[in-house]
C-alpha cells in the first residue's frame, strides 16, 4: 500500500476534533475498519479523487466511496443495521477531517453520492480555509500592516476605494455586503 502524505489523518485527529469525538464508540468498536478507512483516505491517489469529485460538482465522498464499500471489513459493518448507520456517519466525519487537512472547507450543504450502495448524501466542500482558521488572523495582521503605510488622508481615500470595490464585487456576485 502507498504511504500516507503529510496531510494524513488518523485516530488522533478523530479524538482531537469536537464533532468526531461523538463517534469515538464506533472508532473503538471497529479499530480495524477505521485503520482501513484512514489508510484509504490517506492514499495520495484518493486525496486527488476527493478533490476531483468536488471539482466535478459531486461530494468528495463520491470520489472514494467505491473503495470504501469494496473493503470486506468495512462492508460487514455497513450492512449491520444501526451500527452500520453510525459507522456511515463517522465515515462522513473522517472525510470532513481529511478535506480540512487538504485545505477545503465545509459548505454546510449535502449532495447525492451517486453509485454508492450504502451512502446516499454527503457533505460538500469548497476550496479555502475553514472559518476560524489562521487565515482570519493573517488577514487582520495584513490589514494592520497596510494601515501603517502612507499618510492618514491617503489611507482614508484608499480605504474608501477598496470598500467601494468590494461592495461592487459582492453585489455583482449576489452576495450581501
Amino acid at each position: 500500500m502507498e504511504t500516507a502524505t503529510r496531510t494524513g489523518i488518523g485516530a488522533a485527529d478523530f479524538y482531537a476534533d469536537p464533532h468526531a469525538t461523538k463517534y469515538q464508540a464506533e472508532l473503538e468498536a471497529n479499530p480495524n475498519a477505521f485503520r482501513i478507512l484512514f489508510d484509504l483516505l490517506n492514499l495520495p491517489a484518493n486525496e486527488q479523487r476527493l478533490a476531483d469529485a468536488e471539482m466535478h460538482n459531486l461530494p468528495a465522498l463520491a470520489g472514494v466511496v467505491r473503495f470504501i464499500e469494496a473493503d470486506p471489513t468495512i462492508e460487514r459493518i455497513l450492512v449491520s443495521g444501526p451500527p452500520g448507520f453510525r459507522f456511515r456517519q463517522s465515515v462522513g466525519v473522517a472525510v470532513k477531517l481529511k478535506m480540512a487537512k487538504l485545505g477545503w472547507r465545509s459548505t454546510g450543504r449535502k449532495g447525492a453520492v451517486k453509485g454508492a450502495s450504502h451512502f446516499t448524501k454527503a457533505e460538500r466542500f469548497a476550496p479555502g480555509p475553514a472559518a476560524g482558521d489562521d487565515y482570519a488572523a493573517g488577514a487582520l495582521a495584513a490589514i494592520d500592516a497596510v494601515g501603517q503605510i502612507g499618510e492618514d488622508s491617503e489611507r482614508q481615500s484608499t480605504g474608501r476605494a477598496l470598500m467601494d470595490a468590494l461592495a461592487a464585487t459582492r453585489r455583482s456576485e449576489g452576495r450581501p455586503f
